[in-house]
């Protein structure tokens, strides 16, 4: 039989070997070069100087950036950043994201089994918000506790029992019980639905290697995120319902009315008078200011000049000052906790917020408020080593929420923004700008607040009306990586409600170092066993085998790392199993050659009859593994999507291997001896 021309064969296995040498690189740079340990030190000085620089503006520190400041702060070659050191970390960081990933169980993350909060969901829900709802609600939960397969029968319950029809709160007036709680179930369920495509979304964009984002029975979600270390910054991603809200702030005669009938409530009340009094005692030697007396006053006086920039000097109230903050206290145990800011703004120092928090929860002061209500600023200012709080009043209904947004993008301030830092500008839909458009216009020369998760972000002033639906959300000096975590839940969509973090594990590198281990150690034994059975058994063909078997290892892993696969440790286990699966295919193929050879044909005839009559078998069984990996893959989650998909790539690669590249190197070696062969 004529030899084959095998050029072409030859020449499209040069490029698939050339470009799977290419695609290694980069998982070579990450995890086997020497740059590998110069960059971790530079990633280090990288978050120490952000760390330190939060730290100076007094912004709240993750664990992490704690850590890394009482560890480094003490070596000054830690402290500074080269533009060649910025540019190094850049390019490596390029590297990493083309080389291939490894998943939770190899390199170490986190692992959060979460719940939706029924109670805030019906909160939510409701048609009307009341304090009879929040006690009812809050009934319901204490009784259901995290059991949530009896929550809704607790809240029919407790509705019941206090003789409260459902459809006060829920569903269409005259509906009954039963009906209104199978629709409020079927929200729940339908919440964990939406809950895992927002989570998918944010995740995604949060730039995570391979997250798992599965539900677990009917109202758990579990969240794996590989290589996560930053505890904090990725729980307050995943938890954050992003329910962005547009309220218009109470007039000033407002605000002054409710603080006054507040605190004459407070007065008049009982309980309150005993809290009045302990509150007092408390403040009598503080420094604490409040919006009707002058911040220039005796407890003041030794305070830096700065401290001008946040107090006003003018701010009268009508009513006569007492002679002591002891008495004046007493008589104001409201207003006693409250600092008149310099533009006009309420704040609260940090040391008296639970109180004012307390004092909000009273039942009477919920019945003054009425259809208003106080929100926090959702970060605390420092002025003179001192934190305080911003306190608002605004509407309780809101006049549009967030789930018009559209897009969502972080960026710096422009120069001329007064508040500098970073910003989150937004965009709404056709329907939302249409509302905002009418809002503005209606409220011109008012405050609209932009709420987050019923925390204060701004409240700027209405001066025209916006017809456009566009807006900004101002971080005021915040870090780049929060502006970014905002836009991204914006952009990806609010929670139904928050989510309650059930359990939380941080799985730790060194679990992840003994699994690459043994891993490591499996794969090479398998290996190893394999070789030498293959050599032993087929002789020089059986070393055809071996390097084929090498080959199909190395398109496999430049195949995960090209396409932004993650290896796991079942992964691992994949690449095993299609050791044996490949050889396997050799072995069908030399002894289909050995038994032509037996029959008395001729060595290119019985290597041609070989091939050709054993790819049929080979084909067959591959394909319907290929089948079983699919499903797997489909069905599976997380670990098992991991085995799949490795074995999926493996099982082309053994087919391209044991066929072509065994054969190209069989008849490399007839050309050179055509009256034997080494099988």
């Amino acid at each position: 039989m004529k030899e084959r021309n095998n050029m072409i064969r030859w020449i499209i296995f040069a490029a698939l070997f050339s470009w799977a040498i290419y695609a290694l690189i980069p998982t070579y740079q990450t995890y086997f070069s020497s740059e590998r340990t110069v960059v971790e030190k530079i990633k280090i000085k990288n978050d120490l100087i952000k760390a330190v620089a939060k730290k100076e503006r007094g912004d709240k520190l993750t664990a992490i950036e704690r850590k890394l400041i009482k560890d480094y702060k003490d070596k000054p070659e830690y402290l500074s950043l080269a533009d060649e050191e910025i540019e190094k970390l850049a390019e490596f960081e390029k590297q990493n994201l083309k080389s291939l990933r490894l998943g939770l169980d190899l390199q170490g993350g986190m692992h959060l089994v979460l719940e939706i909060d029924y109670d805030q969901l019906l909160k939510n829900k409701a048609i009307k918000k009341d304090k009879q709802l929040d006690d009812l609600l809050s009934a319901a939960k204490s009784r259901s506790g995290n059991d949530k397969e009896i929550y809704f029968e607790e809240i029919r319950k407790v509705f019941k029992e206090k003789n409260v029809p459902l459809n006060t709160y829920f569903g269409r007036s005259g509906e009954s019980d039963e009906k209104i709680i199978d629709l409020l179930d079927s929200a729940a369920k339908k919440g964990i639905v939406t809950t895992l495509e927002v989570l998918r979304n944010r995740i995604d964009q949060f730039g995570i290697a391979e997250p798992s984002i599965q539900p677990r029975g009917k109202h758990r979600i579990i969240v794996e995120l590989p290589g996560v270390k930053d505890e904090e910054r990725a729980t307050n991603l995943v938890n954050q319902a992003a329910f962005l809200e547009f309220k218009i702030v109470a007039d000033n005669d407002v605000l002054q009315q409710k603080i006054n009938d507040i605190d004459l409530a407070l007065k008049n009340s009982a309980t309150a008078d005993k809290s009045a009094a302990e509150i007092s005692v408390e403040n009598t030697d503080s420094d604490t200011a409040d919006i009707t007396k002058n911040p220039k006053s005796e407890n003041l006086t030794d305070e830096p000049a700065d401290a001008t920039k946040l107090f006003t000097e003018d701010v009268k109230d009508s009513a006569a000052v007492p002679e002591t903050d002891e008495e004046f206290a007493k008589n104001n145990p409201f207003k006693s906790l409250l600092i008149g800011g310099r533009t006009g703004n309420i704040l609260v120092q940090e040391k008296n917020r639970l109180k004012v928090i307390e004092l909000l929860k009273n039942d009477n002061v919920r019945n003054i408020l009425g259809n208003y209500e106080f929100v926090w600023k959702n970060k605390a200012e420092v002025y003179n080593n001192e934190s305080y709080w911003e306190i608002m009043l605004v509407e309780k209904k809101a006049v549009l929420d967030g789930t018009s947004i559209t897009e969502a993008n972080a960026s710096l301030a422009s120069q001329s923004s007064a508040n500098g830092g970073w910003e989150v500008p937004f965009e709404l839909d056709r329907d939302g700008g249409r509302i905002f458009s009418e809002v503005t216009g209606k409220n011109v020369g008012k405050r609209l607040a932009i709420i987050l998760d019923n925390k204060l972000y701004m409240a700027p002033n209405i001066q025209v009306r916006i017809p456009n639906g566009r807006g900004v959300i101002t971080l005021g000096g915040g870090t780049a990586d929060e502006a970014r975590d905002l836009a991204i839940v914006l952009k990806a969509g609010a929670l139904e409600a928050p989510l309650e973090i059930m359990e939380k594990r941080t799985i730790g590198p060194s679990l992840g170092g003994d699994s690459i281990k043994s891993g490591v150690i499996s794969a090479v034994s398998g290996f190893a066993i394999v070789v030498v059975f293959m050599i032993f058994w087929y002789k020089l063909s059986g070393l055809f085998a071996v390097i084929a078997l090498l080959l199909n290892f190395i398109f496999t892993i430049a195949t995960l790392g090209m396409f932004e696969g993650t290896l796991t440790l079942p992964g691992i286990a994949g690449l095993v199993l299609t050791m044996g699966m490949a050889v396997d295919a050799n072995i069908i193929i030399f002894e289909r050659i050995k038994e032509e050879i037996l029959e008395k044909n001729t060595i290119l005839n019985a290597i041609n009859a070989g091939y050709e009559r054993a790819f049929t078998t080979i084909f067959d069984s591959n394909l319907t593994t290929f089948i079983a990996g699919i499903t797997l893959y489909q069905f599976g989650t997380g670990p098992v999507r991991g085995f799949a998909l490795t074995l999926m790539i493996g099982i082309l690669w053994s087919m391209y291997t044991a066929t072509v590249v065994t054969r190209l190197l069989s008849d490399l070696y007839i050309n050179k001896n055509t009256k034997k062969m080494s099988i």
